[in-house]
């Protein structure tokens, strides 16, 4: 029976995990996309929002470069959140195996 308590404690545990990372990683994508829509309406309204006439050069991309720390985290967040699902789905093999 303690085995069995244990693989139980481990799956609530995972679960528990999942969420805060599907949490973290819902809002380093609300972060990226606020950043970049307003990165855009600045830009517009530096070009008096013109939208017939925007052009991109390469020097506008760099400042996109500051959203750089959200997408790292992002990245951490899906490599972390795909972890716990591996060992969730391997806890739950085990308890059906049990």
């Amino acid at each position: 029976m303690t085995k069995k308590a244990t693989i139980k404690k481990n799956i609530k545990f995972y679960k528990k995990e999942l969420e805060k990372w599907e949490l973290r990683i819902l809002r380093s994508l609300v972060l990226i996309f606020i950043g970049i829509t307003v990165f855009y309406l600045f830009y517009l309204r530096a070009n008096s929002w013109d939208i017939t006439n925007i052009d991109f050069g390469t020097l506008e991309f760099p400042k996109l470069s500051l959203l750089t720390p959200f997408v790292f985290c992002l990245g951490f967040s899906v490599k972390q959140f795909n972890y716990y699902k591996k060992q969730l789905d391997l806890y739950k093999l085990k308890y059906t195996e049990l």
